[in-house]
């Protein structure tokens, strides 16, 4: 986690905006500085059908904290998306190997209704070692190479989002 300091004059203007507008400008800012992390973290990504590159997206929550305009800024595989990339957190941090169970000692309450089986080769198995898998990270390394170029940008826009939302609110003159 990395916390920007030195934005006090940025932050007392968040709070001028008030609840909705400055939060409106802080989520903007955040997601124009994800930018240059997501691209970076996408490159870091194996290739095969693409939908893993797709499936890195930002996300941006409210945080909790003591001021009011609190946001956090998450970086990770789409799971919600339809052609999501559940498994990128499987490549990202690795899998041990482990037993498929088959039908009477499978998962869940019914385990004896758990008919599951296993095709592999043109023979079914009903009880087989998944080998694992060796991790390949890609969100560290590509928030590593593009974090730098973000907080420059953070700050640009965040000035360049709050003078509009302040324009929004009290109109040119003020």
């Amino acid at each position: 986690m990395y916390k920007t300091d030195g934005l006090n004059g940025l932050e007392k203007a968040l709070a001028q905006l008030g609840k909705q507008a400055g939060f409106a400008a802080l989520t903007g800012a955040l997601r124009d500085a994800s930018r240059p992390i997501i691209k970076s973290t996408r490159a870091a990504a194996p290739r095969k059908t693409g939908n893993l590159r797709r499936g890195i997206i930002a996300e941006v929550f409210k945080g909790k904290g003591k001021r009011e305009n609190v946001a956090t800024l998450h970086i990770g595989f789409s799971i919600k998306r339809k052609n999501s990339a559940f498994y990128g957190s499987f490549l990202e941090k690795g899998v041990k190997s482990h037993r498929i169970p088959g039908s009477k000692s499978g998962r869940g309450r019914n385990k004896r209704d758990n008919k599951a089986k296993v095709s592999f080769g043109g023979k079914v198995y009903s009880n087989v070692m998944h080998p694992g898998i060796r991790a390949k990270p890609m969100l560290l390394p590509g928030f590593e190479a593009g974090y730098k170029q973000s907080i420059p940008i953070f700050v640009k826009r965040l000035r360049e989002r709050i003078i509009l939302q302040a324009i929004k609110k009290y109109g040119k003159g003020s």
